[in-house]
């Protein structure tokens, strides 16, 4: 495997943690990000009986990640950075989700399957652009969950420090100088902060505009159909202000994160 490989595996392995088995989990019990049922595939393959999870070893989880997640996205064969947002999402959301996040990104058709015309147009394009849009696309499916209200949090998290580290992964492939690194990640930072303070300000506009329709309005000399239209306008103020409120957290949780790589690569 190619250098980042190793990085890239000591950063699944913090976002993954050990054993859990949460009860709102659909993947049920897991260990090192690894479900039941995959440890069961993988022991069945190698006619091995099967166990629990919670016994899996390292090495089995070693070679896991490698043969069920890393080969199937074609780790090698995609550019730094691409190639873990890319696993970083088949890890956490199945490899033909994680390989659908990065062909929607690139534009191409999204069969969940990276082949040749993949990989051909993942090393065509800007890296950067496609790791931010992997994981905009990958944080608006979560947010789609059942169990977003959940995990949601988590989620975001892992997606933010997932796209600030793997624009750092590119960033170096690229050559820039150490000094110069964090410099790149803090500005993306700030940019970020300042995106999720204007969708705080939207988010009082939207408010104080559906309050003020709501409160100077005198329902009782208005038409049906001129009331229909006051309220659609109402609710459609209160729906931009849930994106708003969404995009805000999206937005400060990937300044944060991208403010802890930065600190981690000035440290």
């Amino acid at each position: 495997m190619k250098s980042t490989y190793a990085k890239a595996m000591k950063q699944i392995r913090q976002f993954e943690g050990g054993y859990i088995n949460h009860p709102r989990d659909p993947g049920g019990a897991t260990n090192f990000g690894v479900t039941q049922a995959v440890y069961d595939e993988y022991r069945s393959t190698l006619k091995l009986t099967k166990r629990s999870v919670k016994s899996i070893t390292e090495s089995e989880v070693d070679d896991i990640y490698l043969t069920r997640y890393a080969n199937k996205v074609r780790y090698d064969d995609l550019p730094a950075g691409i190639d873990f947002a890319t696993l970083d999402g088949a890890v956490n959301s199945g490899v033909s989700r994680g390989a659908k996040w990065l062909q929607s990104a690139l534009g191409i058709s999204a069969d969940g399957v990276i082949g040749a015309q993949t990989v051909a147009a993942a090393t065509a394009a800007d890296a950067l652009k496609v790791i931010k849009s992997i994981y905009a696309k990958r944080t608006g499916f979560l947010r789609g969950l059942s169990t977003y209200s959940t995990f949601g949090k988590g989620w975001l998290s892992r997606c933010a420090t997932g796209e600030a580290f793997s624009a750092k992964l590119q960033m170096e492939h690229r050559g820039i100088s150490p000094k110069s690194l964090p410099l790149a990640l803090q500005a993306e930072a700030d940019h970020a902060s300042t995106k999720s303070k204007n969708a705080s300000a939207g988010v009082a506009g939207s408010a104080t505009g559906a309050a003020s329709s709501s409160a100077s309005t005198d329902w009782s000399n208005l038409a049906d159909i001129e009331s229909i239209i006051l309220i659609g306008a109402a609710f459609g103020l209160v729906v931009l202000a849930i994106y708003l409120i969404h995009r805000s957290r999206v937005q400060k949780e990937r300044a944060a994160a991208y403010a802890a790589v930065a600190a981690g690569v000035s440290a």
